[in-house]
């Protein structure tokens, strides 16, 4: 099996944000008034916590599949103050999905390395970046993920209080055992995302899958507690109990169906 060579410099880096108009499920943007996207409002955040980072981007690919000219009127006005090219990649609502933006991200950057952010999560702290790629120096090391912190301002309940600091407690960087990864805040190699690409088959839980793939390659996932960045969601108990209950089921499903090509390749 081969690996990827070790980064013994410092790589470009992209940034591929997807964006999604889901206005009628979040909060209102903050700074906006009346009715609008609350992605706007985000990705405003994003680009400021961008801009403050300790390694600057490269790029930053924005794959934008938002209805109206919010996203970008907001992209607009950060290239001006981030410095670094600022792209908007179209993508039509009705073919979005989560592993298509990722691919389309992929193929359009340009960057040695691959940052995705989901369009509502935003960097924490200014060595977000820098701490999120450190771990891809090493051959084995296929992508890296940050750790989640609950977002100021959005309610949480109980169990979503709960699952964020069940999942996301440890503050240290350790390799994974299970090929858990998540794309709301992660980094890989572009060259084996473009090898590997992301199931475009699956709805759900695509980097999970894309996890245990590379794994099966002898890779490995580390999550990066330096790394945080804002990420949560305002449903309620119910709701995310119901969530976790799909997410292993899919899990387990993605398990099952690895284990039958094996045995029928």
């Amino acid at each position: 099996m081969s690996h990827s060579p070790v980064l013994n410099r410092m790589p470009r880096v992209s940034v591929v944000i997807k964006t999604y108009d889901d206005r009628e499920k979040h909060r209102q943007a903050p700074g906006e008034r009346g009715a609008g996207p609350v992605l706007v409002g985000y990705l405003a955040e994003t680009m400021e916590a961008l801009r403050q980072q300790t390694l600057a981007p490269h790029e930053v690919l924005v794959v934008d599949s938002s209805r109206g000219d919010g996203i970008i009127r907001a992209l607009e006005a950060a290239e001006a103050s981030i410095g670094v090219s600022v792209r908007r990649v179209p993508l039509p609502s009705q073919e979005f999905s989560h592993p298509r933006a990722l691919n389309l991200g992929v193929r359009e950057a340009s960057g040695e390395i691959i940052s995705i952010l989901s369009g509502d999560a935003t960097p924490a702290n200014e060595r977000w970046l820098e701490s999120l790629i450190g771990p891809l120096s090493g051959s084995r090391v296929a992508g890296t993920c940050s750790r989640q912190i609950p977002r100021p301002g959005v309610p949480q309940s109980r169990a979503e209080e709960f699952r964020i600091w069940w999942r996301y407690r440890r503050k240290s960087s350790f390799r994974r055992k299970d090929p858990l990864f998540s794309n709301a805040s992660a980094a890989f190699r572009r060259d084996l995302a473009l090898a590997i690409p992301f199931d475009e088959n699956l709805m759900e839980l695509e980097d999970y899958d894309w996890g245990m793939k590379v794994r099966d390659r002898g890779y490995t996932i580390v999550y990066v507690g330096d790394s945080e960045v804002y990420h949560s969601h305002s449903s309620s108990s119910l709701q995310t109990a119901r969530r976790m209950l799909y997410y292993g089921y899919f899990r387990a499903k993605l398990h099952l169906l690895k284990r039958l090509r094996a045995r029928n390749p």
